[in-house]
């Protein structure tokens, strides 16, 4: 994988844009639409996505445990 399409993968989980992130990771403005619908079928990009969501969710959980150590 590419710095370019990894940087593409974290730039997609800010706004779910594919064409946005295509831009924002270097692609060009012109090609960004293909571009992103390109990356969005590649399975190493789905994976990226899959898992920086999947910790996100995971930070998001609040827990009555969680609270109550808080406190």
């Amino acid at each position: 994988m590419t710095a370019k399409q990894e940087a593409f993968a974290l730039e997609y989980l800010k706004d779910k844009n594919a064409t946005q992130a295509a831009i924002r990771a270097g692609y060009s403005a012109k090609t960004a639409y293909s571009i992103g619908c390109e990356m969005l079928r590649k399975p190493e990009i789905q994976e990226i996505i899959r898992t920086k969501q999947e910790e996100a969710r995971k930070n998001a959980t609040i827990t009555v445990d969680g609270i109550v150590d808080q406190l």
